[in-house]
């Protein structure tokens, strides 16, 4: 008589596990693709600040021209004044809303220093949700 071999029970256990975690992988694999296509996304809240120009209004106060670029209307509660790197005055405290797509002028006035012609200042604002923009105006 021939003896017949077969596969030993821990392998066949073995072979099992491997093909349920190969058919497990496919299976959520292919769910998360096809439900995350179906779920809707949520809309993405974004600020957005950008400065169209600035004018100076007199010896001691910066007028910025900031449009609202984002999704969201934005709130400018407060900003501050940079030279080199360093800031020269701020916190500021203020509140400006400029709505999605329009221009609101910010009137920036230091304390604590003047102006002096020809140098670059970066003019921080921070808005009601912590987001800063920063700015670039040279004093004349």
């Amino acid at each position: 008589m021939k003896e017949k071999k077969g596969i030993s029970t821990i392998l066949a256990a073995l072979l099992l596990v491997v093909i349920v975690v190969v058919a497990s992988v496919i299976v959520y694999a292919w769910s998360t693709g096809l439900f995350g296509g179906l779920m809707p996304s949520s809309p993405s809240v974004k600020e957005g600040l950008s400065m169209d120009s600035y004018k100076w209004t007199s010896n001691t106060t910066a007028t910025l021209y900031i449009r609202n670029v984002g999704t969201v209307d934005v709130t400018v509660e407060s900003y501050y004044i940079e030279e080199a790197g360093q800031t020269r005055s701020g916190p500021t405290s203020m509140s400006t809303t400029i709505a999605v797509n329009s221009v609101e002028p910010i009137a920036i006035t230091p304390t604590g220093f003047s102006w002096v012609s020809g140098h670059s200042y970066t003019v921080k604002l921070v808005t009601s949700r912590g987001t800063q923009f920063a700015f670039t105006v040279i004093a004349v």
